[in-house]
């Protein structure tokens, strides 16, 4: 039993706070989510999750031009310097400051770092008395009395310019330069937003927040820096008689933006970005609509307003083709890719803007879906991470969502007393079921022929069941005397738990019930996979057992000494006694019935074993201190006689950077005088196996994570020969021998040759490689068909099908007892991607084909009516 199970992804978030960056190529948007970061890959249409995490929530991020390291810094002020292919942290540098913009030079050798209001320069990856050093300080300015919010480099690294709050843009020197010292100019009457050089240019435009743009122009052409030591006067010689020109600035332009706004003067610019290549400047405004102009006429090109709430980023890839916007903060963000020339959406992902509550894996694991406080449902693809659809109907809360067995419908319940059917595949709600009476309804089952739909209420402590068919209520249950925590359906048999210390095994069709007490309140309740185990997660974080049919004790699983739970920042007791109101709240099992995944009041979730019920392994969710309830105890040191100074909000600044939550007044919704901000706490809400039992998902304050035995090995032999070697393998392929070509690639488990060897193998041959597998090999070909990526990008899947039916034909009945479910429902999942691709790949030639003869039909009977002669 395989249990190493890894942090693969994060769904549910695309973007929290920070600023966005594109990738050197220009068709991955990086987007910081929390102490993450996330890639959304634009060209193969997929997104992952980095699992390198940073100690807080991210604020900056630069890409080196070569796309191998990146470096972001957060709110505590640590720079993280991180090679990108092997997600491993290089270098931690604490600048203990706020830094707001740092940026690799354009030959990677350099890095600017914003610290407060410092300007540093560091060389990277130098080599000082035979130690490795990745970031080595050189050179430090000291430029402002106010924060540097922005900088840039000049084309060739010589020249780089800084704008902060001060109002005033500052260009010095990477270097000594006998012509360049810290030269400032302030004509602004606000914040500088951005300000960047023109290409191949010491030019260079800036912004500020009040919505003004200046083109300054430089009185030094690129190659007149001369290094030495800075002088005073105006011109100066060299040692061969040259003259030195002394670098200053002229203003050539003035513009005002917020005439371009929608809005007038009563919006700010929050974010600006120029891109030199097509002298294109980018400008977002708080109201959350942004302004295209060329430069440095300043015509407008495009005005386009994409959000309510204020863009916090702007960013353009290398050739200028799109735009990356983040709008919004927290749960109310969203990331927008945007193609200005089309006027299209190249990627538009919006979360969340309430807590998740809920989630549930389709049947075939394939689709996940979401359910939120903000009463909306989403459903995300599995592969791509993308959200597909959203099923906004609700009024209130969603509480739980459930798949038909079939997967073509979604049922979500709600607090405005409905559940919805939403079909999956004209993406329409076709079936409202409502209780007799206003209710608030708290969990949801459906059974597997997808026929009854029952629902548990949590004011009148009754459970509902319905005919999803007709949308008829058939029967009302009645018994439990407090709230009805959790529900589950297997057959015809019904458990339910409650907060009155009981839980009921009710027969549907009878509307019988026995009752079996408990010590605690029941939390949550789950049948096994097979049916003939029932869980119950109690207050006390224990897990009862029992046998389904009597009822009857099987064991109890202790759990209350792995919550965990720490201590958040305003509370004022110890940890020990704070603990005692916290416990697991969520469980389920795995597909195979021996695994038991909880989670709860706590940073940590476990995995627990069925049979030795013991526990198996022991989870974290996240590292990130700005979120509460992460640190194991509050820092004493905090502590003053006005209370805990982390609870003061001791910053002046309208925008605050932080991921705090704000607390409002109850009622208000736009304006509230007494809004205070506080930390998240971090918990788990839901957790679920995914049905091929090779992934689970932990529904958190975070977002979705995802953790996946699927991972990338180094080097995992198989039965491996000292003759066996990647030079076998070619010279076998090139010698015509597939068989032993096939078996020594598997004997590398090297993914690659194991697609050369698949790929280059003549079509004719298949089902003779095929019966000359051993089934010890045909079955590892097998699990590498269903866990690889290969199969789900190849631009040949006609040919893979070829090899999975000689696979299930010559070995099927030998390998039934052998090969797991979750191998056999990850290849299900493949044939059914591939088969909806298909299917809308002939639908669309259908219909060209269609439009073509009608269109060739029109026009020989409009030819005919011309050629014939007209009558008098």
């Amino acid at each position: 039993m395989d249990v190493k199970f890894n942090f693969s992804n994060l769904i549910g978030s695309v973007y929290r706070n920070g600023q966005i960056a594109f990738s050197p190529d220009g068709y991955s948007v990086y987007s910081p989510v929390g102490n993450k970061i996330s890639i959304f890959d634009l060209k193969n249409n997929v997104s992952r999750t980095l699992s390198f995490e940073s100690l807080f929530n991210i604020v900056t991020i630069s890409v080196s031009s070569k796309g191998t390291h990146f470096v972001v810094a957060n709110e505590a002020g640590d720079v993280l310097y991180v090679n990108l292919h092997s997600e491993n942290l290089l270098h931690k540098f604490r600048a203990n400051r706020t830094i707001r913009a740092l940026q690799f030079s354009p030959d990677d050798q350099m890095l600017a770092i914003c610290r407060d209001f410092d300007l540093q320069i560091h060389k990277l990856n130098q080599m000082k008395c035979s130690v490795y050093r990745p970031l080595q300080l050189y050179m430090t300015y000291n430029l402002s009395t106010e924060t540097l919010n922005c900088l840039d480099w000049s084309f060739d690294g010589c020249l780089i310019v800084a704008g902060g709050d001060d109002k005033v843009v500052r260009v010095v020197g990477s270097k000594r330069y006998r012509n360049v010292h810290i030269l400032q100019f302030g004509l602004h009457k606000g914040p500088i937003v951005n300000c960047q050089f023109f290409k191949e240019s010491y030019d260079l435009i800036s912004v500020c927040r009040r919505g003004v743009a200046y083109v300054w122009k430089s009185s030094v052409l690129p190659g007149d820096l001369v290094e030495g030591h800075w002088t005073n006067q105006e011109q100066t010689a060299t040692e061969d008689g040259e003259q030195i020109t002394r670098l200053f600035y002229n203003k050539t332009k003035r513009f005002s933006l917020l005439e371009s706004s929608g809005s007038g003067k009563q919006v700010d610019v929050t974010a600006a970005k120029f891109h030199s290549e097509s002298n294109l400047l980018v400008t977002a405004f708080s109201n959350g609509s942004f302004v295209l102009h060329e430069i440095p006429t300043f015509a407008l090109i495009h005005n386009l307003r994409v959000s309510d709430y204020a863009v916090s980023t702007v960013a353009i890839n290398r050739t200028g083709d799109w735009l990356g916007i983040g709008c919004g903060q927290g749960s109310n963000a969203q990331l927008i890719v945007w193609e200005w020339q089309s006027e299209t959406y190249a990627l538009k992902q919006q979360s969340h803007s309430q807590r998740i509550s809920t989630i549930s894996y389709s049947p075939d694991g394939s689709l996940l879906a979401t359910g939120a406080e903000d009463g909306k449902v989403k459903i995300w693809n599995n592969r791509t991470s993308f959200c597909i659809v959203t099923f906004d109907e609700h009024t209130s809360a969603v509480s739980c969502v459930k798949w038909t067995q079939s997967g073509k419908a979604i049922l979500s319940a709600s607090l405005d007393g409905t559940v919805r059917a939403h079909d999956m595949k004209r993406y329409r709600n076709f079936r409202t079921l409502v209780c007799p009476e206003p209710t608030q309804l708290g969990s949801l089952v459906v059974d597997k022929s997808g026929d009854l739909v029952v629902a548990a209420g949590k004011e009148v402590y009754n459970i509902f069941v319905w005919s999803l068919e007709n949308g008829r209520l058939l029967d009302v249950l009645s018994g439990h005397e407090l709230n009805i925590s959790s529900i589950d359906l297997f057959g015809n048999t019904l458990v339910t738990a409650s907060w009155d210390r009981t839980i009921r095994v009710w027969n549907v069709l009878d509307s019988t019930s026995e009752i079996t007490e408990l010590h605690h309140e029941a939390l949550f309740v789950r049948f096994s996979p097979s049916g003939d185990v029932v869980a119950v997660l109690t207050s006390d974080s224990v897990i009862t057992l029992y046998h389904t049919k009597e009822m009857a004790l099987i064991g109890t699983i202790e759990t209350a000494a792995d919550l965990d739970p720490s201590r958040s920042e305003n509370e004022q007791i110890k940890r020990d006694t704070s603990g005692k109101s916290k416990s697991f709240t969520s469980l389920d099992f795995s597909p195979n019935g021996h695994m038991l995944l909880v989670g709860g009041e706590s940073n940590f979730f476990c995995l627990y074993s069925v049979s030795d019920r013991q526990i198996i392994t022991k989870f974290k969710i996240t590292e990130n201190r700005s979120l509460d309830g992460v640190v194991m105890d509050v820092n004493k040191r905090n502590f003053t006689e006005f209370g805990n100074m982390l609870l003061f909000d001791t910053s002046d600044e309208e925008y605050d950077g932080s991921n705090k939550k704000a607390i409002k007044l109850p009622g208000s919704k736009h304006t509230d005088l007494g809004e205070r901000r506080g930390k998240i706490a971090v918990e788990v809400q839901d957790v679920a196996f995914c049905p091929t039992g090779r992934r689970f998902a932990i529904c958190s304050t975070e977002g979705v994570a995802v953790y996946s035995l699927d991972r990338i090995s180094i080097f995992d032999p198989f039965q491996l020969e000292t003759t066996t070697d990647p030079k076998f393998v070619k010279r076998s392929l090139m010698n015509r021998e597939y068989s032993q070509a096939l078996m020594g690639s598997l004997q590398l488990n090297n993914s690659d040759l194991i697609q050369s060897v698949i790929e280059r193998t003549d079509a004719q041959e298949i089902i003779l490689v095929v019966r000359s597998l051993p089934i010890q090999y045909a079955e590892r070909l097998l699990r590498w068909m269903a866990n690889d990526r290969t199969m789900w990008n190849t631009q040949y899947p006609h040919l893979y099908m070829f090899w999975l039916k000689a696979l299930l034909e010559e070995n099927g009945m030998r390998m039934k007892s052998h090969v797991d479910v979750a191998t056999l429902t990850g290849l299900q999942q493949i044939v059914s991607y591939r088969e909806q691709q298909i299917n809308k790949l002939a639908d669309q030639n259908k219909f060209s084909l269609k439009y073509l003869l009608n269109s060739r039909r029109i026009r020989n009977e409009m030819k005919k009516e011309d050629d014939e002669p007209m009558e008098e």
